[in-house]
């Protein structure tokens, strides 16, 4: 009996998840924010929180993107982006709109201090990351060009 009751709570919890995933209350206040929000959750392997501060202006991309798709894009981009430390420079360019700006992140790895530029995107009064420069992170893998 006891088996049955916590298996139907699984069922119910699990039920109660699969719908969004994500949450627009986690967006950050401004442009350096999001991004630093971003690669927070990128060091501690977070792709539910990756997941609901990178989007375009769908918003996050939990609420809207196929979960399988979700997940290997930010699988991949969490490889890419994987770090010691990083350094947020200060301000943000205008991006390809008025509702872009870009921000300049160092991402330090070892002796490797690629800069890349992060494209945040304003979404209703918050901001996320909608577009890295990956391959201005270079892989992670190889030595420092």
């Amino acid at each position: 009996m006891l088996t049955r009751s916590i298996l139907l709570v699984s069922i119910l919890a699990s039920t109660a998840c699969a719908g969004k995933r994500g949450s627009s209350a986690h967006l950050a206040a401004d442009p350096q924010a999001a991004v630093r929000e971003f690669m927070a959750a990128v060091k501690a392997n977070d792709l539910v929180a990756m997941g609901s501060l990178w989007g375009s202006d769908k918003g996050p991309a939990n609420d809207w993107m196929k979960n399988d798709e979700l997940r290997k894009r930010l699988t991949v981009i969490r490889s890419v982006l994987v770090h010691d430390s990083l350094i947020v420079e200060a301000g943000s360019l205008p991006g390809n709109s008025e509702a872009e700006r870009v921000v300049r992140v160092r991402v330090m790895r070892g002796r490797c201090v690629p800069v890349v530029p992060f494209t945040t995107r304003h979404y209703q009064t918050r901001w996320l990351v909608s577009a890295i420069d990956l391959d201005a992170a270079g892989n992670p893998a190889r030595p420092c060009p």
